[in-house]
């Protein structure tokens, strides 16, 4: 494999580590808070951390997102200290508006999306502590500094891990609150690793040139931040609107389980960023090809594994009564394949800068998400929940590869060389549909795991001399 290549996996190491440590709250504490919280406490907090992602873009007016982009565009460092503090000054003043907002409106959002009061005002400081976070991620992800941030995500997940446990445990009524608490409190303490960390890279300022900078590149992503978090996360809220909040807890976990995959997403998305801006600098558009299709290879076949075994890993983690939806895990893989799918196309509209393209992907699969949940879910309850965030990602997909193609006219990845790899795919989904009907658990992941290996053969038969080489090199490494 390429040098480039090698280094994007070293990245991509580090990556997956704070990724797993990201998603251990809602995943490996799966067993924890299942036993100590009620269906309802659990669909509660489901529906605000939902929230509280849906809002982290529109808070700031996602004016720290072009951070990072404008990180290959400096002039040298003092250039780039003076563009993170003027977003910075631009990001906190739109925080403390939107938060005024938010409290001055708490009774009537709360009664829009389920919450109480309460609960609502504690989206404001949960933000806040986003906010930084982004900011850090946003300058030391182009920088490759991906051992900073694994450690940081480790250090936050754990922390709110711990004050989580605590604060349910004192809690006699209303444990929900326990876990939102934690996380706050946890939060707190690790933007004060984030700033000292961001000082180096910040200089009061707040120019013109910036700001116009800003707003022409970030103010556009709104929606393309807010978009894949609606796909996620409305579905879950729709239906603990309609069909009441355990069940928007059994969906969630349903999701929790599947978003496995999108470890694999992010993972890709933050390490592979900074090579993906030097081939298309550069043009190598060989190399950039090779990459995404092992990176799109790689989804797939994690997706898959996710499906076949989702189930059993959902039953081992929580409690039964929490099970009811995990049936949909290998629907909901599907739709994070095309979710990595896309981004063969929305990436170019970052690179040439023409975020309106962006705008217009993100808004019409996000609002076509909305409209499907409504019509689906009447009809088919979590079912038609599942089914809407597959066909929204797909939707996504496709107009992507149209505006790329009859738009921007900037290179990407063959369509056909992405297809084939879903080619192979589809027969094992339908087989696995008939997998899933065999009542032995111990025969069920015995079959399944001989045709997860067949599959993952087949994928990446081409690539199997250089997975050798690459195979023995860490061998005698360790």
């Amino acid at each position: 494999m390429a040098n480039n290549f090698t280094g994007f996996l070293k990245h991509g190491g580090n990556y997956l580590i704070a990724s797993i440590a990201t998603s251990a709250l809602a995943f490996i504490s799966i067993p924890i808070y299942t036993r100590l919280l009620s269906p309802n406490d659990y669909g509660i907090v489901s529906i605000f951390m939902g929230i509280v992602s849906l809002l982290a873009s529109v808070m700031s007016f996602s004016t720290d997102r072009s951070i990072s982009r404008y990180y290959f565009d400096q002039k040298d460092e003092l250039d780039f200290t003076r563009f993170v503090g003027t977003s910075s000054v631009l990001a906190f003043g739109f925080f403390v508006f939107n938060s005024i907002l938010l409290f001055l409106f708490a009774n009537e959002f709360g009664k829009v999306i389920g919450l109480n009061r309460e609960v609502v005002y504690l989206i404001i400081p949960l933000s806040a502590i986003n906010i930084v976070g982004l900011t850090f991620e946003q300058i030391y992800g182009p920088l490759k500094r991906s051992k900073e941030i694994a450690i940081s995500s480790v250090l936050r997940v754990f922390l709110g891990f711990g004050f989580s446990v605590v604060l349910i445990l004192i809690f006699k009524k209303d444990k929900f609150y326990g876990q939102i608490l934690g996380q706050i409190f946890a939060g707190f303490c690790v933007v004060i690793f984030w700033i000292r960390l961001i000082r180096p890279y910040f200089k009061w300022s707040f120019e013109k040139s910036y700001i116009k900078y800003i707003f022409l590149y970030s103010v556009p992503l709104i929606p393309y931040a807010l978009s894949g978090v609606i796909i996620e996360q409305f579905g879950k809220i729709a239906i603990g609107g309609s069909q009441g909040l355990s069940k928007a807890g059994f969906y969630n976990l349903a999701l929790t389980v599947s978003s496995i995959v999108n470890i694999v997403i992010v993972v890709t998305h933050q390490a592979w960023n900074p090579y993906y801006f030097e081939y298309m600098n550069s043009k190598n558009y060989k190399q950039l090809d090779t990459d995404f299709v092992r990176i799109f290879k790689l989804t797939i076949l994690v997706a898959f594994g996710v499906a076949c075994f989702g189930k059993e890993i959902g039953l081992l983690l929580a409690k039964k009564e929490f099970s009811g939806a995990l049936y949909l895990i290998p629907i909901f893989t599907i739709g994070y394949i095309f979710s990595q799918f896309s981004y063969a196309y929305i990436r170019n509209f970052g690179f040439t800068k023409k975020t309106q393209y962006m705008t217009i992907t993100i808004l019409v699969s996000g609002l076509s998400n909305v409209v499907l949940n409504v019509f689906f879910i009447k009809s088919f309850g979590e079912l038609g929940a599942a089914i809407s965030f597959v066909l929204s990602y797909v939707i996504m997909t496709l107009l992507a590869w149209l505006i790329n193609n009859y738009f921007v006219k900037l290179h990407s990845t063959p369509i056909t060389q992405l297809v084939r790899p879903l080619l192979i795919m589809v027969p094992f989904y339908i087989l696995l549909y008939f997998l899933m009907k065999i009542d032995s658990i111990f025969l069920g992941i015995i079959i399944k795991g001989c045709f997860y290996l067949l599959m993952a053969v087949i994928i990446f038969w081409r690539e199997r001399k250089e997975i050798l080489l690459l195979s023995n090199k860490i061998l005698k490494r360790a």
